[in-house]
């Protein structure tokens, strides 16, 4: 898998998990596609402007370090929201 898919992958993830839980996990219909439109969009021109400065654009990830980098992503994700939602009440 390529750096920069993964990195895409990770962002899109997180942001997409932090995106529902401000939204009370009510967003429907055009909100919700326009909402996950915009994150792929922002999560994509940032990993790809990221890694250009890097110079790592072309760079490979082995499949250990991709499937750490997910799992890793959706543990992130879960805490954020389960901290939100703790200081929510």
């Amino acid at each position: 898998m390529k750096l920069l898919t993964l990195t895409e992958y990770c962002l899109m993830i997180f942001f997409t998990g932090v995106f529902l839980a401000v939204t009370g996990f009510t967003a429907r219909d055009i909100g919700l596609y326009v909402g996950i439109a915009l994150i792929y969009t922002f999560s994509h021109l940032f990993s790809k402007r990221m890694l250009e400065k890097r110079g790592k654009e072309k760079q490979q990830a082995n499949l250990f370090i991709s499937v750490l980098a997910i799992v890793g992503s959706v543990l992130a994700t879960v805490l954020f929201i389960a901290i939100a939602a703790s200081f929510a009440k």
